[in-house]
């Protein structure tokens, strides 16, 4: 007789420890994703995600040393969505970077307008929690600036722009599409995102214009 699940994470069946320890893991951090993007980091326990998870609470140590470690992973897992939409949209797009930039930031904003939990965690609830926390933060950025210079540089005049100084003003450009995001889902997606969406692209074509090498 197959003996079921128990709640201080033992499971039968079969199943190798490493793999019943990754089915743990993967349901904390789902876990987690629901608690920390509906009710907030600082408002949910280690003993609630371990209730929601089926988890025994001795057996989140095994995986994580604590709330705050927990807290980076589901960051990173949500960051990892929001550019792989990203990239979905680039490689749904045509050639021409206008068109390009038009579906990556729509992709981007339709993902925050889908799922909220993704905004609260990547935009508020990562803020000001530790300085591994902040760092892990900056580090999603660099990523996003790392696509958005991939994009453009085949369309930037790199003698007059250095590659330096121009992922710089990128840095900056990333840090404004954030603070739209930001100021959209604040004011509870009032704004449709249509509307949303042209006025990301025009911060975008406008340091892209700055940027490219002069024509006429």
């Amino acid at each position: 007789m197959t003996a079921p699940e128990l709640d201080d994470g033992r499971r039968y069946r079969g199943a190798a420890p490493g793999q019943r320890q990754q089915e743990r893991r993967t349901r904390l951090i789902d876990a987690a994703t629901d608690a920390f993007g509906i009710d907030g980091y600082r408002n949910t326990t280690v003993t609630t995600i371990c209730a929601t998870a089926g988890v025994g609470k001795r057996y989140f140590y095994e995986s994580f040393s604590d709330s705050e470690d927990l807290l980076l992973e589901v960051y990173r897992e949500t960051a990892a969505r929001m550019i792989e939409a990203i990239h979905t949209g680039l490689r749904d797009a045509d050639a021409d970077v206008d068109q390009q930039v038009r579906v990556a930031l729509t992709a981007y904003f339709q993902l925050i307008l889908d799922d909220p939990r993704v905004p609260r965690i990547a935009f508020f609830e990562i803020l000001g929690v530790s300085p591994a926390v902040d760092r892990a933060y900056y580090d999603v950025l660099d990523a996003l600036v790392d696509i958005c210079l991939a994009l453009i540089t085949p369309h930037v005049d790199l003698e007059t722009h250095p590659t330096v100084s121009v992922r710089t003003v990128l840095f900056g450009l990333v840090g404004a599409i954030v603070i739209i995001a930001q100021k959209w889902v604040l004011d509870d997606y009032h704004q449709p995102m249509t509307d949303v969406v042209d006025s990301a692209c025009l911060v975008v074509n406008a340091v892209l214009a700055k940027l490219g090498p002069e024509t006429g």
